[in-house]
């Protein structure tokens, strides 16, 4: 995905974020929700924590896209893993990931690390090539937010088990849906 960066935004939070994504809107969405500066506070209703695992909180979601507010306590990780070939944006909301990028070769079954990067508050990452698998470790001391956004929505995924050296298949589902928890 290229951001090209406004002077002036128009999308300055999230209830403008989601108008923009209902009304089909996608370039103007992503290019300068890239660039806004989200106050956590516009989150408190999709504000949902477990101790055990980060959560997935549906904000918005039609047949074109889902936008997902995940909910991360010190420590927590996703597992190695791709999105079905949709895209995917991740914005910081609070707090601080690790990002590790792999790619994936089908025919040797090989994973290979492509880079690691530091995600700080407000910063963006985005995958794009169905090839590419990754996964995020929140290393903030304190609890993190990250806001994803896939165009189209995921029901299941690719992961790698570590355990088995191979990829499996997981369906996904929410902790809350709107504000509410499911």
């Amino acid at each position: 995905m290229v951001f090209s960066k406004k002077s002036n935004l128009k999308i300055t939070d999230l209830n403008q974020l989601v108008n923009a994504l209902l009304n089909q809107e996608y370039d103007l969405a992503i290019n300068e929700a890239a660039y806004c500066h989200f106050a956590p506070e516009d989150f408190v209703p999709y504000m949902h924590w477990n101790a055990n695992h980060y959560t997935r909180n549906c904000i918005a979601r039609n047949k074109d896209f889902e936008l997902i507010l995940l909910c991360w306590e010190p420590g927590q990780k996703t597992a190695i893993h791709c999105h079905n070939e949709q895209e995917c944006w991740v914005k910081v909301i609070a707090g601080q990931f690790e990002e590790e990028v792999y790619t994936y070769n089908q025919a040797s079954g090989e994973l290979k690390v492509k880079d690691i990067s530091m995600l700080g508050k407000h910063e963006v990452t985005s995958i794009k090539d169905a090839s590419i698998f990754h996964t995020l470790k929140n290393t903030h001391t304190g609890r993190s937010m990250s806001l994803h956004l896939y165009m189209n929505p995921i029901t299941q995924c690719r992961y790698y088990s570590t355990q088995d050296k191979c990829l499996q298949t997981v369906s996904l589902s929410y902790h809350s849906f709107r504000g509410e928890l499911v």
